[in-house]
């Protein structure tokens, strides 16, 4: 009995040592990495992690780590890191998307739908995007919220910047100069509605702001001294 066990430990070592050995033969390297045209903003970053990779032996690669590493960076939405074939490796980044511009000081920043900077202006491509003029990031994340609360596609384009004034005023400034006085009260349907009668009396006078932070919308006129 004890011989056979023996004979049996011996079968399992001598397996387990060539196993080992058979893993790291070169035929287990990786040759191929294909990287995702998805990202732009990683493209140097990614190159590098290519050449890191290359020739490496599959055994020593976590790639569950790669993943989570990738998905560390402010700049990345997802990541998926996977083995194609043997020998190849495929790495599928999604940048996050621009949703606001940023301005703090004199820097300019690209922010998230959540209020959150991934990177410079300089670093993707200029949209028509409103600009959150602010003094800290946590005050971008509030002015983010208000504005993901009332915009959509059509008034987002519209907006020039926005700014917290003080505790009770809130000015959003239109791509013409006119402004809209919102507080944090502020919800869709009345920001809606301020649109519309935005768009119907500026074609009789030029607007310089519409106040919604109270029951009745108040219109001034730019030459008026009274509102109306």
């Amino acid at each position: 009995m004890a011989i056979r066990f023996l004979i049996f430990s011996g079968i399992i070592y001598l397996f387990y040592i060539l196993s080992q050995n058979f893993l790291n033969l070169d035929y287990f390297n990786i040759t191929k990495i294909n990287i995702s045209e998805n990202s732009k903003m990683l493209q140097p970053e990614l190159t590098n992690l290519t050449e890191i990779l290359y020739n490496k032996n599959i055994k020593k690669l976590d790639l569950q780590e790669i993943k989570r590493i990738l998905e560390k960076d402010v700049r990345v939405k997802t990541a998926e890191v996977d083995m194609n074939k043997l020998g190849e490796i495929n790495i599928n980044i999604e940048d996050k998307g621009l949703s606001y511009y940023a301005v703090i000081g004199k820097n300019i920043y690209l922010v998230d739908e959540n209020g959150i900077i991934f990177g410079y202006l300089n670093e993707q491509r200029i949209e028509n995007l409103p600009f959150i003029v602010a003094g800290t990031e946590e005050e971008i994340k509030e002015i983010t919220k208000i504005l993901n609360s009332i915009l959509d596609k059509n008034t987002r384009d519209s907006i020039s910047q926005i700014y917290i004034l003080d505790d009770k005023e809130i000015v959003i400034i239109l791509e013409d100069g006119v402004k809209f006085k919102i507080d944090k009260k502020i919800n869709k349907q009345k920001y809606s509605i301020a649109v519309q009668l935005y768009l119907k009396m500026s074609k009789e006078k030029k607007i310089d702001y519409i106040d919604l932070r109270f029951d009745d919308y108040i219109i001034k006129y730019i030459g008026d001294e009274k509102n109306e």
